[in-house]
């Protein structure tokens, strides 16, 4: 059994609280799309939002503060790490939501994104609070956060898609999301949570 390691897990500091919380809130877009009855008219507002947080972002690495955006960037960045440089979190997550309404089906884009958003959010808030067994193939992820991390989610599908696809899709998202990879979770957990929903609609 893998050790603890206190700095894999640093806690919940106001900062994180604030980056959870807006991830957490993006499970709100396929309530909005149901409520609408359109996914278009909830992803062109997000591509303008984060076109608009882009230019806040540069203005703000230059020291032009921009109301809103640049405070809200700067309690919720990781202190010392992401501060003077250009945040890109906000950029693939929304990213990876719009992706996500524009090419898979209704309900496969919907579960993707409870994946992507309930998933990771409450993986990260379990695991900093609760985490104590290490991944093997991830020292910085613990068991205890995934587990969590999986159970939201899968409560969160159920909502767009039957228990056995919410299992697997939950399943490999969220060993998507702990793989060490080049690539921004963000944009690989709801991807491939949604082509393996695709798949399983072809056996």
């Amino acid at each position: 059994m893998a050790k603890y390691q206190p700095w894999a897990y640093p806690g919940l500091s106001n900062g994180v609280i604030l980056r959870k919380t807006i991830h957490t809130s993006g499970f709100a877009v396929p309530l909005l799309c149901i409520r609408l009855s359109s996914t278009y008219m909830v992803s062109l507002p997000l591509v303008l939002l984060t076109l608009v947080y882009t230019v806040a972002e540069l203005a703000r690495t230059k020291g032009i503060k921009v109301p809103v955006f640049s405070t809200i960037t700067r309690k919720a960045a990781a202190p010392k790490l992401e501060i003077n440089y250009f945040v890109t979190a906000p950029i693939t997550f929304a990213t990876g939501i719009i992706i996500s309404l524009l090419i898979f089906p209704t309900e496969i884009a919907y579960t993707s994104i409870a994946i992507l958003t309930l998933g990771d959010s409450f993986a990260s808030i379990f695991g900093r609070t609760f985490g104590k067994t290490s991944l093997f193939f991830n020292r910085n992820k613990s068991l205890e956060g995934t587990i969590c991390g999986f159970s939201f989610a899968f409560l969160g599908s159920l909502l767009f898609t039957g228990p056995i696809q919410a299992i697997v899709a939950c399943a490999v998202g969220m060993f998507a999301e702990c793989i060490p990879s080049p690539f921004d979770d963000n944009l690989v957990t709801p991807l491939v949570a949604g082509t393996v929903l695709i798949l399983l609609t072809l056996l």
